[in-house]
C-alpha cells in the first residue's frame, strides 16, 4: 500500500521521457513473462505490484487484459 506520508518523490510528470519510457517498457515485458507461465495468480501479482509500482509515481495505475487465442 502506498504510504500518504510519502512525501516529495520524483513523479512521472518530473522524469525524462526516456526514464518513462523504459519503465513502462520493463513493466510490458513484465507482464508479457507473467502471462506466459499461464499461472492466473503469477499475472494477477504482477499486475498489482506494477500497478502499485505506477501509483507510486503518480500514475493511474495498471490494468491487465489477457485475450486467449484457442
Amino acid at each position: 500500500m502506498i504510504d500518504p506520508n510519502i512525501g516529495n518523490t520524483l513523479g512521472l510528470r518530473q522524469m525524462h521521457p526516456v526514464q518513462v519510457q523504459t519503465l513502462m517498457e520493463f513493466i510490458g515485458i513484465t507482464i508479457n513473462l507473467a502471462a506466459l507461465t499461464n499461472d492466473k495468480e503469477v499475472v494477477e501479482e504482477t499486475e498489482a505490484l506494477a500497478d502499485e509500482l505506477i501509483r507510486l509515481f503518480g500514475g493511474n495505475g495498471v490494468q491487465v487484459t489477457i485475450d486467449v487465442d484457442y
